[in-house]
């Protein structure tokens, strides 16, 4: 790219090719302003990732098709956030250098970030190495997922959010074994098993039990159905909860309390207007059917 706009023929060519519905004047700026622009941002971004070299016409297509339409070209291409896509075209394309520069500059935020959350058996090392292995190579034929930053919010930041959902993905497969094998114990403690009583209570009540459970469920906030979901269903503990809902372990445990505890009073509110019983003949009824509560969380919240 040896003459005066070849920056931003090769932009411009890249930006109109990502986005072929836009209007032919999408871009907003002359061929001088762009070129000057995409000449500034290269040498900044090769100064801040010394040692990482992409050829013009590898890393400005790149650019092209990741940066925001909706955001003014001029106010994108001056953002920090750039230089960090710089890097993370370069690790996307396997460069050792930038591999290396990203381990020696971002991976500590990854590490971080998996810190806060609760590992049971897995190593934090482990996981970390899973983790980088996944943004940086990929699985199978799926692109590494630094491929998919597009330099909305500082790398590092994207970083840390990707490595917990990533994180959390990964101990969730890891549980569902435990957690099987925990629904059948669940399962051996039915109070319908081994006691014509409370047998014959399960089978009374079964169907209003249910009715009232879903509609219970159904009348709580979006936050709390998502906790219980999330804490039920796909096995996340205390500390996980915390980090997927960036709060502090201890409230994540009261929200977690609050929704359960929501849950289980408008069940108990609907129960009683579908058997027309008193409060406490409805109380007496939910402790004999405590297990199967628990089980139809699992399933169904």
């Amino acid at each position: 790219m040896g003459d005066g706009s070849a920056l931003a023929r090769c932009f411009s060519t890249a930006w109109r090719a990502a986005r072929p519905e836009a209007p032919a004047d999408s871009l907003d700026l002359g061929p001088a302003e762009l070129e000057a622009l995409l000449a500034s941002l290269l040498a900044a971004a090769r100064a801040a990732w010394a040692g990482v070299h992409l050829e013009p016409d590898v890393f400005i297509p790149y650019l092209a098709a990741r940066i925001g339409a909706d955001v003014p070209l001029h106010r994108a291409l001056t953002s920090s956030t750039c230089v960090d896509l710089y890097l993370a075209c370069a690790c996307a394309r396997g460069d050792a250098a930038a591999l290396t520069l990203f381990d020696k500059a971002l991976l500590r935020d990854v590490t971080a970030a998996l810190s806060r959350i609760d590992l049971g058996s897995t190593t934090l090392e482990d996981l970390r190495d899973r983790i980088r292995h996944r943004i940086l190579v990929g699985e199978g034929d799926a692109l590494p997922r630094i491929a998919e930053y597009t330099g909305r919010g500082d790398l590092r930041g994207w970083l840390r959010v990707v490595a917990v959902r990533e994180a959390l993905g990964l101990l969730r497969r890891q549980k569902r074994e435990e957690r099987v094998h925990h629904e059948l114990e669940l399962a051996e403690l039915d109070p319908s098993s081994g006691d014509p009583e409370l047998a014959l209570i399960e089978r009374r009540h079964h169907e209003a039990f249910q009715g009232a459970f879903r509609e219970a469920l159904a009348a709580l906030s979006p936050r709390d159905r998502n906790l219980l979901r999330q804490h039920y269903r796909q096995g996340l503990g205390i500390d996980e909860l915390g980090a997927l809902h960036d709060v502090h372990r201890a409230t994540a445990a009261r929200w977690l309390a609050q929704a359960r505890d929501r849950l289980a009073s408008g069940t108990r509110q609907r129960m009683r207007e579908r058997l027309r019983v008193e409060g406490g003949e409805v109380d007496d009824i939910l402790r004999l059917l405590q297990s199967r509560l628990e089980i139809t969380l699992r399933s169904q919240a």
